[in-house]
């Protein structure tokens, strides 16, 4: 198996552990991207005292397998430097959370955070772990801790935000996920994070607005369009819903959300084609669709 670079769409969880339902990667890549590619595990690690060395667990040049085996035996050797030590166990975690061993991962962590105790980011790569694991008075922990250590970063606030509302504590996840979209302006997850808890508020007028910034900034991603679509189902603006599903399935042809958003759309309305083309083609491409459409309030 080989490693796929970690998707960027949510970087506060990210490559890791990608709490939220997308710790681990769907299918396989390459682990060259996996150790190269480690966007928010860190700062992007610094080498430190030297270059980091030429073999699979710095390069990623091989299979999960070879990389994982590479990075035990570097830290094995007992190397001094603690930034490529903290890298190494980084890497490990990476490789363990794609694998589905979280508990692992969590290992690799503890030693990462024993290593630099005042290094933000391994407390929140380690508190997407725990996300993950639903441990969340632990995951606020040590978000509490990254963001004492460094209260610049937005993806800690993005973090902290999502964990507040998986123990339904909307409030607290507001207040982070505003602070997000102020450091971060110009990322989408921050948006689009708050516009699904808007979303879940029933504070629908808010929802569009933030849904609305995503496609600002990501106007050829489709699914700004989606989450937009159905907060206007929801509020039963259905000629709005209706475009926007039209300009989803434009930029994503056969998008089965989409597609059951324009089918809906069409019966509600009455349409002479009714829209049950659209919901069977949808149901036969993701099995399960409307069970998810269900999840977002839609009857």
């Amino acid at each position: 198996m080989r490693f796929r670079a970690f998707p960027t769409r949510f970087r506060a969880f990210f490559m890791v552990f990608a709490a939220v339902g997308a710790m681990i990667a769907a299918s396989p890549a390459s682990a060259e991207e996996l150790a190269g590619d480690q966007g928010k595990v860190g700062e992007t690690i610094e080498h430190g005292k030297a270059e980091a060395p030429v073999e699979p667990c710095f390069d990623g040049k091989g299979s999960v397998k070879e990389v994982l085996d590479a990075c035990a035996d570097f830290i094995a050797k007992g190397n001094d430097d603690t930034k490529l030590l903290i890298r190494a166990h980084s890497v490990r975690a990476m490789g363990f959370s794609a694998t589905g061993n979280l508990d692992a991962a969590l290992e690799e962590m503890n030693a990462a955070v024993a290593l630099d105790p005042k290094r933000a980011n391994s407390y929140f790569m380690r508190a997407a772990g725990y996300d993950a694991s639903k441990e969340y008075d632990k995951a606020l922990a040590d978000l509490d801790q990254a963001i004492t250590l460094n209260d610049k970063d937005a993806d800690y606030f993005l973090l902290r935000g999502l964990v507040h509302a998986h123990k339904n504590d909307y409030d607290a996840a507001l207040a982070d996920l505003n602070k997000k979209v102020e450091l971060d302006p110009k990322a989408t997850n921050g948006y689009a994070s708050r516009g699904e808890l808007h979303r879940k508020r029933k504070e629908y007028d808010k929802s569009i607005a933030d849904y609305s910034e995503v496609i600002k900034v990501e106007p050829d991603g489709a699914k700004g369009y989606i989450d937009r679509g159905w907060v206007y189902v929801l509020n039963d603006d259905l000629d709005k819903a209706g475009a926007d599903f039209d300009i989803a399935l434009k930029l994503n042809q056969n998008n089965p959300s989409a597609l059951v958003g324009r089918g809906l759309v069409k019966s509600r309305k009455g349409d002479p084609t009714d829209g049950s083309a659209d919901l069977r083609l949808a149901e036969r491409l993701e099995p399960g669709i409307f069970d998810q459409i269900r999840k977002l309030g839609v009857k």
